[in-house]
């Protein structure tokens, strides 16, 4: 599982491999609509998604999420909403998971690890479309 507070974050994770370029893109413009949202007093190097709820991109294996303050089975997440972005030739579930008013957790879960009961109920979600990396300003985005 990869954990994205910062710009720095998705940098390292892109220098990596570990990310995909126009996946970075997406989650760099997301970064500063939420800087721009929510801290617009703060320089966007600074910014960090450390009190407002972290982009966390989940890997196969990932079976615990417990480090992330969410139960520890996927199928265990109640979602607020769940998002479908393509990127390239990328397919991620976007699980919008809200703590508390101020706190969302978003869960990025790529298409190519999804199975058997997760993929049944993800079938059977209201899916909203999100915008990819190029997109200008993510006019979809519902956080």
């Amino acid at each position: 599982m990869h954990i994205i507070n910062t710009s720095n974050d998705i940098s390292n994770l892109q220098e990596r491999g570990k990310i995909s370029k126009l996946l970075a893109q997406h989650l760099e413009k997301k970064l500063i609509v939420l800087n721009h949202a929510l801290e617009p007093e703060t320089r966007r190097d600074e910014f960090s998604l450390g009190i407002h709820g972290p982009f966390c991109i989940l890997e196969k294996g990932d079976r615990n999420l417990s480090s992330i303050g969410l139960p520890e089975s996927l199928a265990e997440i109640m979602p607020e909403w769940v998002g479908r972005l393509v990127v390239g030739d990328e397919v991620y579930y976007v699980l919008y998971v809200m703590a508390n008013n101020d706190f969302v957790i978003q869960v990025y879960l790529p298409d190519n690890i999804v199975e058997g009961a997760i993929r049944l109920w993800l079938s059977e979600q209201p899916l909203e479309e999100e915008g990819g990396a190029d997109d200008a300003i993510l006019p979809d985005m519902p956080y």
